[in-house]
């Protein structure tokens, strides 16, 4: 990647929150400092964008790896290189998700993202989770929650954890929700057997977030709406796999109508759950203490179970318009503005405004990813 703190783009299509208009984005000291028709200030290098959408980058709450590395291997060159490949697909901001392990080897997988351009802090999936909702999790290191178990696991990293997924029926999980919000972070329902009323008591008592709706959680039922349906009818934030595995295009597409007809299109956040397997070749790779096998675009155990994704967030974003018919004006801000506003960045990241942080990405006009700019750094992507 290429070092400047100032760049002018030109002839772009701006993707803006108020729709998608012609012009430049002028980049002073790694923030946008004006758009529309800008002025070289000096010697601004430029770059024309001729005629590319120019989107604020990507955002992904949930990912676990990819390029053949995990965040769980606890090496900070591994989560470099995670954050690297994940900015050649769009994804300039992302939480390194951190699965149920040894106290150590989570607390060293924490230290490890420390520092790492493009990380925003972590996403804590468990330990507190339903063993029986593990999904390709290992349910021998889950925890039942407690005050003193978490304040352990999470002491001296309080200020870079920004999510925590819990299963709200275990005895003490209200009292967790408390204990997470005590670090500032939002607590995220998953993995979890929680009936629709135990959801929704979660959700009332300051749960905030849901992790990969449909998957590892009770399902909408006409006698027992589940947690999928106290999920929906919450005003948490929720996130969606649109890998075409993990939920069918069909679910996409009732949620979308659900979300727009309530006018809660904000809460709707795209994630990967990618491994290391992402951007691999077809073979077997680590994901934590467990072997996952990619084949073709999936990513399963030896016994079958999905096991996180091979998916990156444009992909995504390509799947998610098609499945459920968005315009492209739809569709960014599930993987930027929407992601954003959950972690309270809304503002900062995720929009293409006056005094936001410049992670962009240029694509063409079919969505091809050509270019990602990360505050001070450029990489293209020819194709």
């Amino acid at each position: 990647m290429e070092r400047n703190r100032n760049l002018l783009i030109r002839n772009a299509r701006l993707v803006t929150p108020t729709g998608v208009r012609e012009g430049d984005c002028l980049i002073r000291d790694g923030r946008i400092a004006a758009l529309g028709e800008a002025k070289s200030p000096g010697r601004t290098p430029e770059l024309d964008a001729e005629g590319r959408y120019l989107a604020p980058g990507f955002v992904d709450l949930h990912v676990h790896g990819g390029a053949g590395a995990d965040f769980m291997d606890g090496d900070p060159d591994a989560a470099r290189a995670i954050a690297q490949f994940l900015a050649a697909h769009g994804t300039t901001g992302l939480l390194a998700t951190i699965v149920p392990g040894p106290l150590d080897r989570m607390r060293k997988a924490m230290a490890a993202v420390a520092g790492v351009p493009g990380i925003l802090g972590i996403h804590l999936e468990g330990p507190f989770l339903s063993p029986e909702k593990a999904g390709a999790l290992d349910p021998g290191w889950f925890l039942p929650p407690g005050r003193e178990a978490f304040r352990e696991l999470v002491a001296g990293f309080e200020g870079a954890i920004k999510v925590v997924t819990f299963a709200p029926e275990l005895p003490g999980a209200l009292d967790l929700v408390t204990e997470i919000q005590t670090i500032g972070a939002v607590p995220a329902i998953g993995h979890t057997t929680a009936t629709y009323e135990q959801a929704t008591a979660a959700l009332d008592h300051g749960a905030r977030h849901v992790a990969h709706l449909g998957n590892a959680m009770t399902g909408l039922h006409h006698r027992g709406p589940g947690c999928v349906g106290a999920a929906l009818a919450s005003g948490a934030s929720i996130e969606l796999i649109c890998d075409g595995f993990h939920l069918h295009p069909a679910f996409v597409r009732l949620v979308v109508a659900f979300l727009r007809g309530r006018g809660e299109f904000h809460r709707f956040c795209l994630v990967t759950d990618a491994t290391a397997a992402a951007g691999m070749p077809d073979g077997n790779y680590r994901w934590g203490d467990r072997e996952v096998h990619r084949q073709g675009r999936e990513v399963r155990l030896a016994d079958g179970t999905l096991a996180g994704s091979a998916l990156t967030l444009d992909r995504a974003l390509r799947n998610a318009i098609e499945f459920a018919g968005l315009s492209l004006e739809e569709a960014l801000p599930l993987v930027t503005r929407n992601p954003a506003r959950a972690l309270g960045l809304d503002g900062e990241l995720g929009s293409l405004a006056v005094g936001a942080r410049a992670d962009l990405v240029l694509l063409d006009l079919d969505l091809t990813l050509r270019a990602t700019i990360r505050s001070d750094e450029i990489a293209s992507h020819d194709r």
